[in-house]
């Protein structure tokens, strides 16, 4: 039988996972956290890092800029709480991993800390509370998995102290919005459902909402001032993995999928995500056009792995994978850090008859390094109008061809 020693050094010879040390009968050992718990810690630190710099970035303007002093006291203390956090976040990274983390603003963080500049008084008031209850919802949606999935101690404990402090100022700033303001918060508008005849129900989504699509998860429409230009028109659809996400499973209920079916598509453990959907009829030959955009926070990671989040659609319960981070990328300017940029996927339907379109966007692995798919544009030409088009997919009855 080993002794301590030797209990000690088998199990911290990798510095790559962080340990977690306990006495037993005088005797120190330390225990090396699985692999799964490492990586993730390691994708959670890198991310908080620098969102919690953002918010540190954002409360400093209204210090300088909030008309009422109580907010501008709750603002000092995000700053005062989450350099301090994010200083320790720094050290364990670097202690527990020998990473030296610095966090780089994206382009489209810096875009939204210039148009807040621009703002001043009750305007900037509205949008900081606003932004800021956003961005802390985004960060519960990280913390609240890091309660029970963290492999260290120390990171669990500041996981709770972030979803607490950060659930209190997110009502207190609900309750000035409401109080000060008259504005509530109205972020899961309801949906409705529409069977459209041999055409797509607002598929450009100029209704300036969801209107003819159902909804699952985290989606919104969104404008130029998202940070990309919509494919065309004014206004298009963003799906998330942001907060307000539902499970894997949830997602192919929704879509009338077979359990795991998404699973396989990346081989990998479907997080969280979002999705939507939509009927339509056609004729065979037909052919179904949409413009998407993917947009991902997974590069930013250095232990990308087999965390890639990915986009998808599904016709009729047949998933295909449009994008993933194998894709090709441009800088982006929206919250996420790149982008695809719009592009145009074309299907052929096989058969005439009645289809249910399903788009959307999951975190595979890990609920940490965000993703978003954005669409556009989706529309049906009848059979006679589409011999011209090149680049067309085909679904068989049985499956992708």
């Amino acid at each position: 039988m080993s002794d301590s020693n030797t209990i000690r050094q088998s199990l911290t010879l990798n510095p790559t996972f962080p340990s977690s040390v306990f006495t037993f009968d005088g005797l120190t050992f330390a225990l090396t956290p699985t692999e799964p718990a490492s990586r993730f810690d390691v994708r959670f630190l890198q991310e908080t890092i620098g969102h919690h710099q953002m918010a540190v970035d954002m409360a400093q303007l209204s210090v300088e800029k909030a008309i009422n002093s109580d907010l501008r006291d709750l603002s000092q203390n995000i700053i005062t709480t989450q350099t301090q956090e994010i200083e320790i976040m720094q050290s364990w990274l670097k202690d527990w991993y020998g990473y030296s983390y610095t966090p780089q603003k994206k382009p489209g963080d810096m875009r939204m800390l210039d148009q807040m500049a621009m703002m001043s008084g009750a305007e900037f008031e509205i949008d900081f509370m606003q932004e800021m209850t956003d961005h802390h919802k985004s960060m519960l949606s990280d913390a609240v998995p890091c309660t029970y999935r963290a492999g260290h101690d120390d990171l669990t404990g500041l996981c709770h102290n972030i979803v607490d402090t950060q659930t209190r100022e997110i009502n207190q700033m609900q309750q000035w919005l409401s109080e000060r303001y008259g504005i509530s918060d109205n972020m899961n508008e309801p949906v409705s459902n529409h069977v459209a005849d041999a055409a797509i129900a607002n598929g450009s989504f100029e209704t300036s909402n969801f209107t003819g699509w159902s909804t699952i998860g985290k989606a919104e429409i969104e404008t130029a001032d998202f940070g990309t230009e919509p494919a065309e028109g004014t206004y298009y659809a963003a799906l998330s993995t942001q907060f307000d996400t539902v499970s894997g499973l949830d997602i192919e209920t929704f879509l009338g999928l077979p359990a795991g079916s998404l699973n396989v598509l990346e081989k990998g453990n479907i997080e969280e995500g979002s999705a939507m959907k939509t009927t339509f009829t056609a004729k065979a030959g037909d052919v179904l056009t949409l413009d998407w955009n993917f947009m991902t926070n997974e590069l930013d990671s250095t232990l990308v792995g087999s965390n890639n989040d990915f986009a998808f659609l599904t016709l009729n319960s047949l998933p295909y994978d449009v994008a993933d981070p194998s894709s090709s990328f441009k800088t982006s300017l929206t919250p996420f850090l790149n982008e695809t940029g719009f592009q145009t996927l074309s299907i052929e339907i096989p058969v005439t008859g009645t289809y249910t379109l399903g788009l959307g966007v999951v975190n595979v692995d890990d609920p940490i390094f965000d993703s978003a798919l954005a669409v556009d544009n989706i529309k049906l030409t009848s059979n006679h109008e589409s011999t011209s088009l090149s680049g067309v997919m085909a679904f068989d009855t049985l499956g992708l061809v």
